[in-house]
């Protein structure tokens, strides 16, 4: 039950974040919690926003169904999620959101989710639009990274961050063979275990001919390697690679 202090609350919040054109409503940092989401999915001039930015507001997965009921965010297509509590509950409520159809961004890093919540982004498919995906900070391990290199739902994804989510050598070579992954521009595979087998499955790859960025600092890759990926004629658009 929302209470009517809450709701006008939330009210002015939207009026004073919400951009002059109605198409960004930058909420990050507000700690609205999931009362706050169930009052905002009832606020006025949302049917326009495009970017909604709720990082860091102490949302669980009872703000995330609350949120993914919502139909007035048809237009909507960057979600910034990250720094809340969404758990595999939340993130599972959040791919029934028919507006995740529409979504060219969607910002899931520090959510408390594991493989079953990995698997409901890898499965949905109403990510055909979607160019770029965060999963930092989430341990979601190997299968599900495998799932979205071989779903063609994500053929359109140009950046993909998987920062630290306990995945090995194991999904990094199927990443590097993945006809899907073909169009990133940008990958973050930082912080997990892949070493110099890791590594030599990433140098030898002849799909990832787009990339510019390759982050695989602490990792154990090693610069021998960093220097096999270097050198590869699949990375010659490569501008940035960090391994340390």
């Amino acid at each position: 039950m929302i209470t009517s202090a809450k709701q006008d609350y939330i009210n002015r919040l939207v009026g004073e974040c919400l951009s002059d054109d109605g198409e960004a409503l930058e909420l990050k940092g507000k700690f609205i919690g999931d009362e706050g989401i169930e009052a905002l999915v009832h606020a006025a001039g949302l049917e326009e926003v495009i970017d909604l930015d709720l990082s860091k507001n102490s949302i669980t997965h009872k703000g995330a169904r609350h949120l993914a009921e919502c139909p007035r965010f048809k237009n909507l297509k960057r979600l910034y999620l990250g720094e809340n509590s969404l758990g595999d509950k939340g993130v599972t409520a959040l791919m029934a959101a028919e507006y995740m159809n529409g979504l060219s961004v969607l910002d899931l890093r520090f959510n408390d989710f594991g493989p079953t919540g990995g698997r409901a982004i890898a499965q949905s498919e109403r990510f055909r639009k979607l160019q770029i995906l965060i999963v930092q900070e989430n341990n979601v391990g190997d299968e599900v990274l495998i799932a979205i290199a071989k779903s063609p739902t994500f053929a359109n994804l140009r950046k993909l961050n998987f920062y630290r989510t306990d995945i090995t050598v194991r999904s990094v070579k199927v990443v590097a063979r993945s006809k899907v992954l073909a169009r990133l521009k940008y990958l973050n595979l930082a912080r997990n275990y892949l070493f110099e087998q890791g590594g030599r499955a990433l140098a030898s790859s002849d799909t990832l001919n787009e990339l510019e960025s390759l982050l695989l600092f602490d990792t154990g890759i090693g610069e021998p390697v960093a220097r096999e990926i270097a050198k590869s004629p699949t990375f010659s658009k490569l501008k940035i690679l960090r391994v340390t």
